[in-house]
Order: C-alpha cells, then sequence, then structure tokens
C-alpha cells in the first residue's frame, strides 16, 4: 500500500487512492466558513474583472510596412488575446465558484438560493473598487 509500480499507471495509482480504512472520510464547513469563502471567490473575481477593465491588449499596430513588424504585431496580439480569454475564463470560474457555495450555504439555511452577481454589486459599490491582478 502507498507504493507506485514503474509502468503500472493510472491502475496503481487507483488502488493507493481506494486503499484507505474501512472508515469513509469527510469535511464539513461551518456557515462563517462559507460566508469567507463566498467572499475570498468574489474578491479573486473582482480582481480578474478589473484585470479585463483596465487593458485592452490586442491591437497593436506595426511599428513599419515591413514584413516583420507585421508579424511581430500579429504574435503580439495573438498574445494579447489569449490573455484577455484567460482573465475572462477566470473571472467566470470564480463567480462559479463562490455561486455554488452560496448554493451550498442556501441549502444549509433552508433559504431561497441567491445570485451572487448581485451580492457582488453590492459589495463592490460599498468598498468601492478593486486593485487587479
Amino acid at each position: 500500500m502507498g507504493k507506485l509500480e514503474r509502468g503500472a499507471g493510472l491502475r496503481s495509482l487507483s488502488a493507493i487512492a481506494n486503499s484507505g480504512s474501512s472508515e469513509a472520510g469527510s469535511f464539513a464547513y461551518d456557515e462563517d466558513t462559507l460566508r469567507s469563502l463566498i467572499k475570498k471567490w468574489l474578491e479573486l473575481a473582482d480582481h480578474y474583472e478589473g484585470s479585463l477593465k483596465r487593458v485592452n491588449l490586442g491591437e497593436v499596430k506595426p511599428p513599419g510596412l515591413d514584413f516583420a513588424s507585421e508579424r511581430h504585431a500579429k504574435a503580439a496580439n495573438s498574445s494579447g488575446k489569449a490573455y484577455m480569454a484567460y482573465l475572462a475564463q477566470n473571472y467566470e470560474y470564480s463567480i462559479q465558484q463562490a455561486q455554488l457555495l452560496q448554493n451550498t450555504l442556501d441549502d444549509y439555511l433552508g433559504v431561497e438560493h441567491h445570485s451572487v452577481a448581485d451580492f457582488n454589486k453590492t459589495e463592490v459599490e460599498e468598498t468601492g473598487p478593486q486593485a487587479g491582478i
């Protein structure tokens, strides 16, 4: 148990993962922990959103009319657009994680599910703009 066999691949990893004692592991969050985690995910989403609003990558003009200038501008634009997509994807992921935790908290409290998007807008208005990443 706990030993990887060379070349055995995923089967050995699965065997290790499933080789625990007969007791099932578990974890639990209390209400304060859930609220804290929701807040942290929303803060992270705010950072990504702030970065998206501050930068406008992907619109580099070639410095010259030569072939090399055009290629460098094209590469810079491609990289900038990929970075913007990365920021947008991580913003959405952060909001989704906050929403999952909010749903869990609402279920625990026995109340109707609330949207973290509404909660997040209220928080930003109260505290002002957040610094980005």
